[in-house]
């Protein structure tokens, strides 16, 4: 299911709710001298802030732990959230269950720097010539580190997408956890020009 609201998109999957929208529209009714000051994290987390208020009923506020890692607390603290930023737009995702999501815009510098994130074993799955695909490709490693409780990961041996289920749409990947790989699947959304990834 797919709604919007006040330039705010959502998706539904099961119990995950997936809220995305364009920086400039969802920021577009703050006092532009004001806003012009302020830093581009100071306005990811204002988007945010607009986001939660939203998906969320009552008193909600973000906070982090010392690795990065986002959570509530309020009203709505029970619920587990990952937060995703990409040079056009913020995204957040909710669930009962502990969640990564992440946001990519389709661009090329992803050909240059895929040695960085896929083992050979990946590369061989994932024509280096495919805009889309390395695109995925990054976005489910993003995913994968944020939904990870283990600090120090190495996107090529600790982040794994081992299988392609549905084209561009679903992967069996893995992930280390405690010392050992947890499988994991990863679903992706193609929006546009945009991609998200975040576990099923």
């Amino acid at each position: 299911m797919h709604e919007s609201s006040h330039s705010i998109n959502y998706l539904y999957r099961g119990d995950v709710c997936l809220a995305y929208a364009l920086k400039d529209e969802l920021l577009f009714g703050l006092d532009k001298s004001s806003s012009m000051q302020l830093s581009e994290r100071v306005l990811e987390k204002k988007g945010v802030q607009l986001i939660l208020k939203t998906m969320f009923q009552g008193s909600t506020e973000v906070s982090y732990e010392p690795s990065g890692r986002p959570y509530l607390i309020g009203d709505s603290a029970s619920a587990s959230i990952s937060i995703s930023h990409s040079k056009n737009y913020i995204a957040l995702a909710s669930s009962s269950r502990r969640i990564g999501i992440d946001i990519e815009e389709i661009n090329e510098r992803v050909l240059r720097v895929r040695s960085r994130f896929l083992n050979s074993k990946e590369s061989e799955m994932i024509n280096a010539t495919d805009l889309e695909l390395n695109t995925c490709a990054w976005c489910i490693k993003e995913a994968l580190f944020k939904l990870s409780k283990s600090e120090g990961l190495n996107f090529k041996t600790d982040l794994l997408i081992l299988e392609e289920i549905e084209s561009r749409k679903k992967f069996r990947c893995a992930m280390k956890e405690d010392n050992q790989l947890k499988e994991v699947y990863i679903e992706i959304i193609r929006i546009d020009d945009m991609i998200i990834a975040f576990n099923v």
